[in-house]
């Protein structure tokens, strides 16, 4: 009886040590800890200035600029000792940090055959006294370099001459007939010369916001002013940086801020 009974304990004991080892082992299955999730590196990013807003940097923190004269999109005119100055800007996989949308970045060729990144169609560039992060001392040089950002409009250079642009290059118009805030363009005038309008305006430094102003249309579409001068494209204007417009029949001019 005795050994019998020893017996069926060690075989109980036996199963039951089976079965905390196999409950135990279960456990440690399930309850393995997940790795965290990293995040990749992005190679644009975004900083704010308590005066200027958000803006665009590289992966340490510096800032990127743009210059006014880049106006046709994906062409640099900052070569030779410009660029000791402002030295260009390449990311060979661009990495975008979220808030940014990718499609509005692109890589391109320059004449002199190095690589370099766009904007919105603006080649990127640092300021060579930028020396630290954060840096902000390439804004508004000269009236053509300006933060990288997402601009309402945009002033554009070709030459000596500056006029205003939408941030895809557009040019922008004056009608001289027009009355101060008021459009004398309707019907087949603004199927040729479409009006320009945008809300929550973001502008370079050197433009004054208070310049700006909406106008409601008898058509009840809205248009905006700047001087109170409304603001038109020129439907012929297919590509960045066309003026077209210029002069048409003397009373029709690019916008000079």
């Amino acid at each position: 009886m005795k050994t019998f009974s020893l017996f069926k304990v060690n075989q109980i004991c036996t199963i039951l040590l089976c079965s905390i080892l196999m409950l135990n082992s279960s456990c440690k299955k399930d309850d393995k800890v997940k790795e965290p999730t990293v995040e990749p590196p992005t190679s644009i990013q975004t900083k704010t200035n308590d005066r200027y807003g958000e803006y665009l940097t590289d992966a340490q923190g510096k800032t990127l600029y743009i210059f006014s004269p880049d106006v046709k999109g994906n062409a640099s005119t900052c070569t030779g000792g410009c660029l000791t100055t402002w030295p260009l800007f390449y990311s060979a996989d661009l990495s975008i940090a979220k808030g940014l949308d990718k499609a509005d970045f692109s890589n391109f060729t320059r004449s002199d055959g190095q690589q370099q990144t766009a904007y919105k169609g603006w080649p990127l560039y640092f300021y060579s006294r930028d020396l630290v992060a954060g840096d902000v001392n390439g804004e508004n040089v000269g009236g053509v370099w300006y933060y990288a950002k997402s601009y309402s409009l945009m002033i554009a250079r070709q030459g000596s001459n500056r006029y205003l642009s939408d941030v895809q290059g557009r040019t922008l118009y004056l009608f001289t007939r027009d009355a101060a805030n008021v459009s004398n363009c309707s019907g087949g005038c603004a199927a040729v010369w479409p009006v320009f309008f945008k809300e929550n305006l973001v502008l370079p430094s050197s433009l004054t916001p208070t310049d700006f102003g909406t106008i409601t249309r008898t058509d009840q579409n809205k248009q905006l002013t700047y001087k109170g001068a409304p603001l038109y494209y020129y439907q012929p204007d297919v590509n960045r940086a066309d003026t077209l417009g210029q002069g048409v029949n003397g009373v029709w001019f690019k916008v000079r801020p």
